[in-house]
């Protein structure tokens, strides 16, 4: 028994001398579990969702309702409602299945909007 455990004990020091001795090993190049893909720096993208009043003159009335809109670097684009799920973008496709415009309203032909 006591020269099982004398052999484990040298067996046991000299493991650690191997791994003293692979931690001192410059190799100029570190060996690290990390692969790093570079992806090309993009430019930042202007981009908003929003809704905006759309209206239609009909007889005596003005019929206004909302509908979705996507602005990408200044250039505007309507969602159309067919294909919310994968509406493709400004190089992105987004899922606005979610996004809803549901707002509307009727006006007399006279009216005016305050806010100009």
């Amino acid at each position: 028994m006591n020269k099982l455990l004398k052999i484990l004990i040298v067996l046991e020091f000299a493991l650690i001398l191997v791994f003293i001795g692979l931690a001192l090993i410059d190799s100029g190049n570190p060996p690290t579990a990390f692969a790093v893909k570079e992806i090309p720096r993009q430019e930042k993208i202007d981009f908003r969702i929003y809704t905006k009043a759309v209206c239609d003159e009909k007889s005596s009335h003005i019929f206004c309702h909302d509908e979705l809109f996507v602005n990408c670097n200044g250039n505007e684009h309507f969602v159309d409602g067919t294909n919310l799920e994968n509406f493709t973008q400004c190089n992105m496709q987004l899922n606005l299945s979610n996004e809803k415009a549901n707002g509307s309203a009727v006006f007399k032909k006279e009216w005016e909007d305050p806010r100009k």
